[in-house]
């Protein structure tokens, strides 16, 4: 063999499958007159390629160190072999072997070029609406199985025309395997029809479904992961009719514009937030409102930002054509329950709320909704993993098989395997039985295409979620882990932390290692254990579940707390009036520990001042209470009330003053964005004084903070900014969700440290 030639097999891991990742690989080595071949390996990429040192050394750099934009590599494996004297360079026909590492490609975005051809009226799929390449299209909502080829996806079902076929098999084609690719001749088409099953004759679906729009209709459709629920975003009437045949009465509505300068009408963007609205992904981006906006006041009651996101198909592209600019794209569900994504389904049980259907018959495998982001301080930070995002993988040296069950609320599950963590999508609450019904789904659907066995199962510590039911009927070992660790872990995994820190966990509620719920807790822990270092008083609730949403129960319970009797009498009074049921029930039920839980929850608190304040007693979403208390806080106000912390065991928060100096506050009039800012200024000097406290007797001065309540943006970020500006190091969840979303990963992460150190 001459020296000067060398031969090397490398295989390359990540997101590489679906990206036009073999052309692009093949006019490389063309173009360096390489000799080997290219081929699809499971969800891996293999290269075998010989020929000059020199060369086939290039080669490697601009493959594995510039692969296309939309390729994300995990791991590359390269092993020198003898040289074969191979006569060309080709990209052989997939290879499915047991191999241990998988990646499945996030659905995309349409790219420009696919845009570009459905508005030119001499291509073959002018106004097409599933005009696809290897840049673009579905991608996991439609996989079945590995390697990613046709036949393993519902495009299956789609024979290609000979023109679609000649650009599949062409390798200077930008549709060279591009596993969805078709066309208006031989691909998936769409069908028109009313709440009644009644198809509608038209001679464009798209032109009349616009027209229907525009007189006010619901259009329930079908998109690339499953239904949404469809009106003029200016129509207020219609927009009320959804709210009110989804039993949504509250809840702030998904808008979709036409490209970013009608956005920029609506909302106030900054540079990383028009980034993310035009990125491959094109998620939900949550935006400041403009105050000139000409939007009705009912697609977001009462909280300062609309839930934004620009067209990702062809679909959306050719609607807004038809002289429409912004839409409610909300999600295709009766209230509560999971996406809708089968045609039959959709009908039976959406016909109440959408006049029309607009359907087509290419199958969702897996159902997956928009994924939701916002920004903090030019972070990006994921809120619900769906479209664009899931399956997440995170190559994270997590050599264990744990199966990760999650939360009950804002669901995931989570799996790991030789090095990778791979999160699920958002699955929803799970006391919904659909729901639950869906994630016992995705678990074998995910488990099936990564050809996983897991060896132990982490679960929530709480008996009643039905993940941790789940993970009971499975015959693997089983770990459990405390929720608020798994927040604290999760952000620890995300930032590849593993020494000791501060976790400051604000949440809803979680089951603590006493029985009692948590939510406001101070840890001193790493990844594998923990020890509870402060907390919030904790306060009885009156009302059980019943006090989720109907939250002058959470309000009245903190009244309780109030030991200046006429304060107190007054206040409950003042209650009296803001609230149609009997309260005096309640008080009685209180004084008498009946049906009471206790709890240290920083969320439950939010929940009771909201009420207080009489800023909403009884909510129809999670959280809207702490949503709409956060969104009146006046601005740049820094005053605060006063509170006490004592140590016994733990450093415990007194919050009994602050219920009181807040009620004097109503009592002189004060208004409620004053109490607002002060009482959130509040909650924002107690975390500062408890991590410094924490920082003097540990030597500590890493500071995580993790949980839902840390969707609040006022807090979060004032209380980064105080921490930085005494040193601290301060780390908050990013690609992880902070909600309960994240749980999973936090599971993972607690379960596999413990099973390295065998404890």
């Amino acid at each position: 063999m001459d020296k000067q030639n060398r031969r090397y097999y490398a295989r390359i891991y990540g997101i590489v499958q679906g990206i036009g990742y073999r052309p692009f690989i093949y006019k490389i080595a063309k173009e360096l007159n390489l000799r080997g071949w290219v081929s699809n390996i499971d969800s891996s990429v293999a290269i075998d390629i010989e020929g000059p040192s020199e060369k086939v050394e290039q080669f490697l750099i601009r493959v594995i160190k510039k692969p296309p934009k939309l390729a994300k590599i995990d791991k590359v494996e390269i092993i020198e072999k003898d040289f074969k004297e191979y006569k060309e360079f080709k990209i052989k026909k997939s290879i499915q072997r047991k191999s241990k590492l998988k990646f499945i490609i996030p659905d995309l975005a349409t790219c420009n070029e696919c845009v570009e051809d459905i508005f030119d009226t001499k291509s073959n799929r002018y106004r097409y609406a599933f005009t696809n390449c290897t840049n673009c299209g579905p991608r996991y909502s439609i996989i079945k199985s590995f390697p990613y080829d046709r036949e393993n996806t519902t495009m299956k079902a789609f024979k290609m025309c000979p023109s679609c076929n000649e650009e599949y098999i062409s390798q200077d084609s930008r549709r060279f395997h591009a596993q969805p690719n078709c066309c208006s001749k031989c691909g998936p088409r769409l069908i028109l029809i009313d709440n009644r099953g009644n198809k509608i004759s038209c001679v464009d679906e798209i032109k009349e479904t616009a027209n229907l729009l525009k007189e006010g209709k619901i259009i329930a459709i079908k998109g690339i992961g499953g239904f949404h629920l469809v009106c003029n975003a200016y129509d207020e009437k219609a927009i009320s009719n959804i709210r009110l045949r989804k039993k949504r009465p509250h809840k702030p509505l998904a808008i979709m514009v036409k490209n970013i300068k009608k956005a920029k009408e609506h909302c106030i963007i900054n540079i990383k937030e028009e980034e993310l609205l035009l990125s491959t992904r094109k998620p939900i981006v949550l935006l400041n409102k403009r105050e000139d906006s000409k939007l009705p006041q009912n697609i977001a009651p009462k909280v300062n930002k609309y839930g934004v996101m620009l067209p990702y198909t062809p679909l959306h592209y050719l609607l807004f054509n038809e002289g429409l600019d912004t839409l409610i794209m909300t999600s295709g569900n009766i209230s509560g329950c999971p996406i809708e994504y089968e045609n039959n389904s959709a009908i039976s049980k959406l016909k109440d709320i959408a006049n029309y259907f607009l359907l087509n018959d290419r199958d969702i495998n897996t159902p997956i909704d928009d994924s939701v982001v916002k920004v903090i301080k030019n972070n990006e930070v994921l809120i619900r993993p769906g479209r664009g995002y899931a399956p997440i993988s995170l190559n994270k040296n997590v050599q264990n098989k744990i199966l990760a069950c999650g939360a009950d609320m804002k669901s995931t599950f989570a799996l790991s395997s030789d090095g990778i963590v791979y999160g699920s999508q958002y699955m929803g609450n799970l006391k919904e039985l659909d729901s639950f019904r869906e994630y016992e789904k995705a678990i074998g659907n995910l488990e099936q295409l990564y050809d996983y066995n897991p060896q132990v199962i982490a679960a929530d510590m709480h008996p009643g979620y039905l993940s941790s039911i789940y993970s009971e009927k499975k015959d693997e070992i089983k770990y459990k882990v405390q929720h608020h660790h798994a927040h604290m872990a999760s952000c620890m995994l995300e930032k590849n932390i593993y020494e000791r820190v501060i976790g400051v966990i604000y949440d809803g509620m979680g089951l603590g290692l006493d029985n009692n719920i948590w939510g406001g807790e101070f840890f001193i822990g790493n990844r594998e254990s923990f020890q509870r270092r402060g907390s919030y008083r904790y306060t009885s609730i009156q009302g059980g579940d019943s006090a989720q949403e109907n939250i002058w129960k959470i309000g009245l319970s903190y009244l309780d707390l109030i030991r200046h009797s006429r304060l107190k009498k007054q206040a409950i009074n003042r209650m009296k009036t803001m609230v149609k049921d009997d309260i005096e029930i309640t008080c009685k039920a209180l004084k008498y520990n009946i049906n009471c839980y206790k709890t240290s929850s920083v969320g439950r608190l939010f929940d009771g001042i909201a009420s207080i304040l009489g800023v909403i007693q009884n909510i129809s979403y999670e959280a809207q209470g702490a949503i709409e208390l956060e969104a009146i806080a006046a601005e740049g106000n820094i005053e605060s009330y006063t509170y006490s912390i004592s140590e016994d065991k733990l450093l415990i928060v007194n919050i009994e003053t602050i219920i009181q100096e807040i009620i004097s506050d109503i009592e002189k009039g004060t208004s409620r964005s004053i109490i607002s800012a002060k009482f959130h200024n509040t909650i924002i000097n107690i975390t500062i004084e408890i991590v410094c406290k924490l920082r003097d007797e540990y030597g500590i001065n890493k500071a995580i903070l993790s949980g839902g309540v840390f969707e609040n943006q006022y807090l979060l970020i004032n209380i980064i900014d105080k921490l930085q500006g005494k040193d601290f190091e301060v780390f908050f969840n990013n690609l992880i969700p902070t909600n309960d979303s994240g749980v999973s990963f936090g599971q993972v992460a607690v379960v596999n440290e413990i099973l390295k150190k065998g404890v």
